[in-house]
């Protein structure tokens, strides 16, 4: 067990020595308390603690739009373009080098000399790694989690599954970054493998979001959209395009082994409960709060049903289980390799 700890602690130790580190944790701290800072009264809302207020008439004190946006700007903008992209960005570059630096001649020898298997010491500093992304989500999340209660009055622990939620998304990628990294000894293959491997799973979410919407969401909305002129029009009852149907569920076929890097930080949205927006705000998003409109039923409905079409077996299942595959195919590697 002391020498598990050892293993953990050098690595944390490590992290702790590259300035990515606190370049990441320095920011997320000023992100959190700009989140802060946004505050509501009777007018609308606030910025930087009232020293700066915009009138909306959606966005006021004591209302449930404004608790609902206060929680949508958290899962909608901060944590999916900071916390999901930047974070993650920054956290592959820091530990990318892990794997490669310590299986370098010389380097590997003495944590082999200590009474712990390869297995187990591959999944140590494998586990180790995965302490860049929580550390830094967990203090977040804290503080996301006062500025709600103290805004909102309601103290949210489900703010709380973006912790592992985001690590999990980072794990995904950082399991090419190992597998290629021990596997190559180099640290620049490790990180454009990672990243290749990241544009390719967003690229295939996005590909099936697209074709869901024009197979499901546009119809259900009741606008039908004319291809070859680009004209849309609003109707009572719209037919489903049998091809644009086939095409979503080839697509979401290819897209099944892949690492659900984007629908993983979306599913969260489920995850975070609130009593206010889930019964009066369903398929309500952050730009239409932003600007205090509210769409009609029949879209907010449809848009629920878009947001809701994935199950936790297929955003989390799926993606785990890539996840093992690779981490199982640089763990035999790790374990087969003479130092």
């Amino acid at each position: 067990m002391r020498a598990a700890m050892t293993i953990l602690w050098d690595s944390f130790r490590l992290l702790q020595a590259k300035k990515l580190f606190w370049i990441a944790l320095g920011i997320s701290m000023l992100v959190a308390l700009f989140y802060a800072s946004i505050g509501f009264n009777e007018q609308g809302m606030t910025l930087f603690f009232g020293w700066k207020e915009f009138e909306n008439p959606l966005l006021r004190q004591g209302q449930p739009e404004a608790a609902a946006f206060y929680v949508l700007l958290f899962t909608d903008v901060i944590l999916k373009f900071w916390l999901a992209w930047i974070a993650v960005a920054l956290a592959l570059l820091s530990t990318a080098s892990i794997f490669p630096d310590f299986i370098a001649e010389g380097s590997i020898g003495i944590s082999l000399s200590k009474p712990v298997g390869r297995l187990r010491l591959f999944l140590l500093k494998y586990f180790g790694g995965l302490l860049f992304v929580a550390l830094q989500v967990t203090v977040f999340t804290v503080i996301v989690f006062l500025a709600l209660g103290w805004r909102t009055g309601e103290w949210n622990l489900t703010v709380f599954w973006a912790v592992p939620v985001v690590t999990f998304v980072f794990s995904l990628l950082y399991a090419v970054a190992v597998w290629i990294g021990v596997w190559t000894k180099s640290t620049l293959f490790a990180l454009l493998g990672a990243f290749l491997m990241w544009g390719v799973a967003l690229l295939g979410q996005w590909t099936e979001s697209f074709l869901y919407q024009a197979a499901h969401l546009v119809p259900e909305s009741g606008i039908e959209f004319d291809y070859r002129t680009g004209e849309q029009v609003e109707k009572d009852s719209v037919e489903k395009n049998s091809a644009a149907v086939s095409f979503h569920k080839t697509a979401k076929a290819v897209v099944t082994p892949l690492p659900k890097t984007r629908d993983c930080t979306t599913y969260l949205k489920r995850l975070i409960k609130m009593k206010e927006r889930d019964s009066l705000l369903a398929g309500v998003t952050f730009d239409m709060l932003l600007s205090g409109s509210l769409p009609d039923p029949r879209m907010a409905g449809a848009m629920k049903r878009n947001d809701e079409r994935h199950s936790f077996w297929y955003v989390f299942g799926t993606s785990a289980i890539f996840e093992a595959v690779v981490l199982s195919l640089a763990a035999w590697v790790f374990c087969r390799r003479d130092y």
